[in-house]
């Protein structure tokens, strides 16, 4: 057994994932700076309010492609296809999906979100348009880099906007405008364009000219139909909470919820490399044995990783809330409640991405909406009781809930 894991932390997943956590180390920086920048620009009720912003638009833009990212990655995997001829019907899908979602989306938070001085329907239409339309067609040329197992390169192309945010939040932070929420919704926009002009003009995915574009064909819309109902519901535990929050908590109860979710979140990167490392090889493979060594050689890697990582984290609580300013000093209580769901999210990412190799996306949907019904039904009473630790426990549960049942099905799949 040691020698086999030997074998495993010397081979290519292994020096893979290494390299594409150093770039993940870099979207984690990037992540993180930004996250810091951003609290110590807005007060947490403003903060609060543009994270339930952010995570509705993104949850959306899951659906945006369609799930046609995931035959994209399959098909250049498995048999080693160029990348346009899935792209040639994945674009205009994901284009048409994205503008009828933006229609609804806009009209729907203008609504819903509360009138605030500084928030009109400028950051509404920029974090909308941002995520549904440009974000999602990023997304196609990772996966199509991805699918080619350039790795670093496809999280290169999905860092860069993260990159170009952080820098954007540091110059607002030096320069204090009197309105940074609108600059902010401004230059959100802005990176995620100049992301996607640049991989446009570089080719780096080669994608094809706009007269081949065609509408998929019924039985292409229905395989990318159940990857795009997987996609969302994977989203969906780790952003309705953020989403819900500003309704169940205040407005600064929410903020300091928001910023201990999302450092928690940023945390699990690691995990997330060595499954992109060795999603292409799991979808090529044709040995079931090997693939269950392989398995479980990373549910101990992502245990023992967050286990770690959790016991630093309770450690470092206190300091933690200190970089985010004066006003987030109290979320150390918040924070260490997550802690208890560090090892349920690496193991999460571990199945998930398990469940799509094995061409499981009805499954896994089903695995995240038990955890979303959990989410829903303990965060009432728990936030009532408890305030914002509750939803934070409420979390835990939901995180719990679909660990257990992913890799449940995981073994009734195998055996």
């Amino acid at each position: 057994m040691l020698e086999r894991l030997t074998r495993f932390l010397r081979g290519p997943i292994a020096s893979a994932s290494i390299r594409t956590t150093g770039v993940l180390g870099l979207r984690l920086l990037f992540q993180a700076g930004h996250l810091i920048v951003l609290a110590r620009l807005l007060d947490p009720s403003q903060f609060g309010l543009l994270a339930a912003v952010m995570a509705s638009a993104m949850l959306l833009g899951k659906l945006a492609t369609f799930g046609t990212q995931y035959p994209l990655l399959r098909n250049t995997a498995q048999c080693g296809h160029t990348a346009a001829s899935v792209l040639s019907y994945a674009m205009p899908t994901t284009l048409t999906v994205g503008l009828i979602l933006l229609s609804i989306f806009l009209p729907a938070a203008c609504w819903l979100v509360p009138n605030q001085p500084d928030f009109g329907i400028w950051p509404l239409f920029a974090i909308a348009t941002a995520e549904l339309l440009t974000a999602p067609l990023i997304t196609l040329f990772a996966m199509a880099q991805l699918g080619h197992s350039r790795i670093a390169s496809s999280q290169l192309i999905q860092t860069l906007p993260l990159g170009l945010r952080f820098l954007a939040t540091a110059v607002l932070f030096v320069a204090q405008p009197d309105q940074p929420l609108l600059l902010y919704a401004t230059l959100y926009l802005g990176t995620s364009a100049i992301t996607l002009t640049a991989v446009l003009c570089t080719k780096v995915a080669n994608p094809p000219s706009i007269k081949a574009w065609r509408m998929p064909r019924l039985t292409e819309l229905k395989e990318a139909a159940s990857f795009g109902v997987m996609d969302v519901a994977t989203a969906a535990p780790s952003e309705i909470d953020k989403a819900i929050a500003p309704y169940l908590l205040t407005p600064n109860l929410s903020g300091l919820y928001a910023v201990a979710g999302r450092t928690v979140g940023a945390l699990t990167l690691p995990v997330s490399a060595m499954m992109l490392s060795a999603l292409p090889r799991l979808f090529r493979s044709a040995k079931p044995g090997r693939d269950d060594l392989l398995l479980r050689y990373t549910i101990l890697f992502s245990l023992a990783y967050s286990i770690v990582l959790a016991t630093a984290l309770w450690w470092l609580g206190p300091f933690i809330g200190q970089l985010f300013g004066p006003g987030y000093t109290s979320s150390t209580e918040v924070l260490r409640v997550f802690c208890f769901a560090v090892p349920a999210m690496a193991l999460r990412v571990v199945a998930n991405n398990t469940l799509i190799s094995l061409s499981k996306p009805i499954k896994r949907a089903s695995c995240e909406l038990l955890g979303v019904a959990a989410l829903i039904i303990s965060a009432t009473a728990l936030t009532q009781s408890f305030g914002a630790p509750g939803l934070a426990l409420s979390y835990v549960i939901s995180q719990w809930t679909i660990t257990i049942s992913g890799l449940w099905v995981i073994k009734r799949t195998r055996t």
